[in-house]
């Protein structure tokens, strides 16, 4: 992307993914209707939040989204990776975690932690929406999802502290739920079974 920004002139990502985004910031020359800001402005798509039988609650669009529009960014408290561990354990007995590795390998663009604490832990930031989230908490995962994760930079360039957008893979029609993988690893046992209705599912989450 030598010379060239990672969003075209409609603001939807043209990044291969597994790459890091680099927005402008207040270092930068440039006003705040750059083309190289894009996450920061926050969402701009309409969601709904609604409840689905099997998985809890989900998020649906609530209207058209172009193949690369960006969706909204995962929110939460940003924690190291011990302290992570301590809340997900007492996650685990409650049956309901909102945890996010902010993954700094690049060919794997992040992992929700949303499993039980026995998934390994490999990342010494993470994000837990639990308390201080927003929508994105309550997107979906799906082993053929509508929806791909970017790590993004803006004012930091730590890429241990990047910012996790959500963008849409492909269009996506009005009503239809958003997903994205959680990338769970699967686990030796029966694990937990997967309810995302896909024709490629995995059968398991983990």
């Amino acid at each position: 992307m030598l010379r060239r920004f990672p969003y075209d002139g409609e603001g939807r990502i043209v990044l291969q993914e597994g790459y890091l985004v680099y927005e402008c910031n207040t270092s930068c020359m440039c006003s705040e209707e750059c083309p190289n800001r894009v996450l920061q402005r926050g969402v701009k798509v309409k969601l709904e939040v609604f409840k689905t039988r099997h998985k809890g609650w989900a998020v649906r669009a609530a209207q058209n989204i172009s193949r690369g529009t960006f969706v909204c960014e995962y929110l939460g408290e940003v924690l190291n990776d011990q302290e992570a561990n301590r809340r997900g354990e007492r996650y685990d007995q409650v049956g309901c975690s909102y945890l996010y590795d902010i993954d700094v390998h690049l060919n794997t663009g992040g992992r929700s932690r949303r499993g039980p604490s026995r998934v390994p832990r490999i990342k010494p930031f993470v994000i837990d929406a639990t308390k201080h989230g927003n929508v994105a908490r309550f997107i979906n995962h799906s082993c053929s999802p509508n929806l791909v994760n970017y790590q993004v930079l803006v004012e930091s360039m730590d890429y241990q502290l990047a910012h996790i957008g959500l963008f849409a893979s492909r269009d996506i029609l009005c009503g239809e739920e958003l997903s994205y993988d959680y990338r769970y690893k699967l686990l030796p046992g029966r694990g937990c079974p997967c309810h995302c209705g896909s024709s490629g599912c995995r059968g398991r989450l983990y």
